[in-house]
């Protein structure tokens, strides 16, 4: 499975939920990430920035996307903190 995020300057990291538009196998999914699974996809010792913390946890939020679309192709993805902790 092929999974595109998109281009860090068109994530909306407002308040609440992250939302982005991923690129699974060319097909586009809305996802939807709280806040509480970025901060499981990115665990770092230190305060850094929304947008620092979905660069950085991009490998593990990316697995988490594969996994979600496999087992339902319900759009949008919501990724919550229990993703990363199965």
């Amino acid at each position: 499975m092929n999974i595109l995020f998109p281009p860090i300057d068109t994530v909306r990291f407002d308040e609440g939920p992250i939302c982005f538009d991923a690129l699974v196998d060319g097909v586009p999914v809305n996802c939807i990430l709280t806040t509480r699974a970025l901060n499981a996809a990115a665990p770092v010792g230190h305060v850094i920035s929304r947008r620092e913390a979905f660069v950085l946890g991009q490998p593990a939020i990316k697995e988490v996307v594969a996994r979600r679309i496999t087992e339902s192709r319900v759009s949008p993805v919501v990724i919550t903190q229990a993703a990363f902790d199965a």
